[in-house]
């Protein structure tokens, strides 16, 4: 396996239980797909499990990260070389890469599917069902049509708290950062890992009070290095994996992404309708591209409010720079205003009589 895929196992927090579901499903179903949003771990998950079955005698092991394939039809040519099992380029290699799996035991990570997502799951699905000692981990920040699905939400409160505490340390932070101040920035990054980190790199120079501030300027938290060296491009920022993401997203997604970065708090499908459906992101459309953004996790559900989603800082960050870019920033801004100024009157309570 490539040592960056080991790396990103280094210091893994909170996925133990994670790691065991997902070994424990591989080896019943041979194919899972770990599917997140960007910077959740699910490279770090994969590369756990890979570590806990190193002993295993497998005649063939390897990992494809998919991110740079631009051309459709390579994946299986991709598979192979990573299995070290590729043959003539001219020969069709899906079939190739099948005969020379057999029945060998093999391990196969393919990492950052969601680019060539049904040409993925078309290929691996084939494999699998030609090799039958054949085990995938696939990881993807959109689900694939394949049978089995593994999704991994980000960290929980305390869980993310810990993390949080241990990779300052780990950093070089000169103390602990205190209980309520880290649970703060930990619910403004939504617990996700990757954010965590980039969080934690800043508490070497910085006292948690002064980070939740800077979090409050979410637009500078975009482009705060991740303090981890070796990991590619599009996860050394929350600005490049959130762009990544913004390159999977249909019209429809962006535009709604864009729209709904005027709600400071939860928000409901029908409150977007509301505020952010027009001419051009008609109700139903809409409703499309809200499934789409729940997805992409890009929205996420919001515990204490059934049926109501919200953005994480920089997600917002992000679609509030998408929506400057369009020039609608003020329209939708007061357009928020309004509804909100409605709905506080709808509920008011009446005054008596």
């Amino acid at each position: 396996m490539p040592e960056l895929l080991h790396t990103r196992a280094a210091g893994l927090v909170g996925r133990g239980g994670a790691a065991a579901a997902l070994e424990r499903l591989l080896r019943e179903k041979r194919l899972v797909t770990v599917a997140g949003p960007g910077g959740v771990g699910k490279s770090a998950l994969a590369a756990e499990v890979v570590r806990r079955m190193r002993r295993e005698p497998w005649s063939a092991k390897g990992t494809a990260d998919l991110a740079t394939l631009d051309i459709p039809g390579l994946v299986p040519h991709a598979l192979a070389r990573a299995l070290r099992l590729d043959r003539d380029p001219a020969v069709p290699q899906l079939p190739a890469l099948a005969a020379a799996i057999g029945r060998r035991p093999a391990l196969l990570v393919v990492d950052t599917c969601e680019r060539q997502a049904a040409e993925c799951a078309a290929t691996l699905l084939h494999l699998v069902q030609a090799c039958p000692e054949l085990r995938v981990i696939a990881t993807s920040r959109v689900p694939l049509d394949t049978p089995v699905t593994f999704p991994l939400p980000p960290l929980a409160p305390d869980v993310a708290a810990r993390l949080l505490r241990t990779a300052a340390l780990a950093l070089g932070a000169p103390r602990d950062p205190d209980p309520e101040p880290a649970r703060r920035i930990c619910a403004a990054l939504g617990g996700l890992p990757l954010a965590l980190r980039i969080a934690a790199g800043q508490l070497k120079g910085h006292k948690a009070d002064d980070l939740l501030s800077l979090i409050g300027r979410p637009e500078r938290l975009l482009d705060l290095p991740a303090p981890m060296p070796g990991l590619p491009h599009r996860l050394r920022t929350l600005r490049a994996s959130l762009r990544w993401s913004q390159r999977l997203c249909p019209p429809g997604e962006r535009l709604l992404w864009a729209r709904a970065s005027v709600f400071t708090g939860p928000f409901t499908l029908s409150d977007t309708v509301t505020v952010c459906a027009d001419d051009r992101l008609p109700p139903d459309e809409l409703a499309r591209a809200f499934e789409g953004l729940a997805a992409h996790c890009l929205i996420t559900p919001e515990p204490s409010d059934p049926g109501a989603f919200r953005m994480t800082a920089a997600t917002r960050a992000y679609g509030k720079h998408l929506l400057e870019r369009l020039g609608e920033d003020a329209e939708f801004r007061r357009r928020c205003l309004a509804h909100c100024l409605a709905h506080c009157l709808h509920n008011a309570p009446a005054l008596p009589s």
